[in-house]
């Protein structure tokens, strides 16, 4: 399904875009080829890395030794198209808790170009996560923590695979935009019902998304547009021990927003607008299968300074659950500061409030609160030190489930160096 949405939307974006693409011939650059390649290895300490302060694996710590190697090209003979291949091997090796090393892979082949008043782009990354198969258990007053784990997900076992296209027409004062958007993440870990050696244990469940839509945009004051746009799509939830999910559903969502950069020192963007859900039949009792929810996605970027940079973004939005058979709201809010001292020392803090809500008849309503901060040292063009820090503290509003609250202290040391 989601590959024949996918074919329609580029020939649908083929035919309206042809004639511009047709028209234009710019220029070749001398050499259409470019290459790149690096290697980062860091140092962290992890603090709590089952993210538990209660139970049998409350604060275990651990030393985590990290390389990463890449490499990436980029192919490019005329401003109207452009392609990019990136490669990148995160190896993670935990000393005291061998459980949780991995190689993660990561893949993306993007494609973008601009011709006359018309830009376009579209996004594939790919995410192969080579870990332990099976789950977390949590027993002794541990409980699975806020929002399901997602560090510890992210160890283990999983394809991951996003995509996304959008075109963009300018129209004199106006301009139109098809989007398209997928996702699926299919987890390789073991299942196993939560009895006898299995109490406790976290299944993980695949999930996917399709979604489709436009844009229409109305330049209302010198680069600054207000946008009104629409989505339709389909969520889908795996199987949990062989049995279907009842929480998959479609959903339409009228958005209304602003973008642009009206000012040199600030460029932003709102999609904000009901997310208007229709579940499949099936839910439990306590359910709302025909949910009015708020979708709200935005960013703003502000450089009070040459060398200051400020970046604030908002998201909320539904989606299933990846640890049990539910749905939840993801919601994040996002802050970040950093300044360039000079050309060799670049500094930064931030602050994010993640949350997860969830629909009855699950009863739980997880915030993550981290402050963070970091330095930068660039030796030369080629190789840079890097030192940073955060701190996960975790707040439940769901009375008497303090098993699923933990802090959390990560340290890193790195260096990066780029051939």
């Amino acid at each position: 399904m989601i590959k024949k949405i996918h074919g329609r939307a580029i020939l649908l974006g083929a035919i309206l875009f042809y004639p511009v693409f047709a028209a234009a011939q710019p220029a070749a650059p001398t050499s259409p080829w470019s290459y790149s390649a690096g290697a980062e290895a860091k140092e962290t300490y992890d603090g709590n890395v089952f993210l538990q302060d209660h139970g049998n694996l409350a604060r275990r710590h651990s030393m985590v030794t990290a390389v990463s190697p890449g490499v990436s090209g980029a192919y490019q003979e005329s401003p109207a198209f452009k392609a990019a291949l990136s490669y990148l091997l995160d190896a993670s090796f935990y000393h005291d808790t061998p459980s949780e090393s991995n190689l993660t892979h990561r893949g993306a082949l993007n494609f973008s170009g601009q011709a006359a008043d018309t830009t376009w782009e579209e996004l594939n990354r790919v995410v192969w996560i080579d870990g332990s198969r099976q789950g977390p258990t949590f027993t002794s007053g541990g409980d699975v923590p806020a929002i399901g784990g997602i560090p510890l997900r992210d160890r283990r076992a999983a394809l991951v695979f996003f995509n996304s296209f959008k075109a963009t027409r300018t129209l004199g004062s106006w301009f139109v935009r098809p989007v398209f958007n997928s996702y699926v993440h299919d987890f390789r870990t073991e299942q196993h019902a939560q009895t006898g050696a299995y109490v406790g244990y976290e299944n993980y469940v695949s999930r996917n998304e399709v979604s489709g839509g436009a844009d229409v945009g109305f330049e209302a004051a010198q680069r600054l547009w207000v946008v009104l746009g629409y989505r339709y799509g389909h969520q889908h939830q795996g199987e949990l021990l062989g049995a279907p999910s009842p929480y998959s559903s479609d959903y339409q969502r009228p958005l209304a927003g602003v973008e642009g950069s009206p000012v040199d020192w600030a460029k932003f963007n709102l999609l904000i607008g009901p997310d208007i859900r229709a579940f499949a039949p099936g839910t439990p009792a306590g359910f709302d299968r025909n949910k009015l929810l708020l979708y709200m996605d935005g960013s703003l970027t502000v450089t009070p300074s040459r060398r200051d940079t400020m970046v604030l973004t908002v998201r909320r939005y539904e989606q299933p659950a990846f640890s049990s058979q539910s749905v939840y709201e993801d919601i994040t809010y996002d802050f970040s500061w950093q300044r360039r001292f000079d050309e060799r020392l670049t500094a930064g803090a931030g602050f994010k409030a993640y949350g997860g809500t969830w629909q009855a008849p699950v009863r739980r309503n997880d915030w993550i609160l981290t402050p963070s901060g970091m330095a930068r040292w660039s030796f030369n063009k080629k190789l840079a030190g890097e030192v940073s820090f955060l701190y996960d503290k975790v707040e439940s509003l769901i009375q008497n489930t303090q098993g699923r609250e933990f802090t959390r202290p990560l340290l890193s040391a790195s260096m990066k160096y780029s051939f």
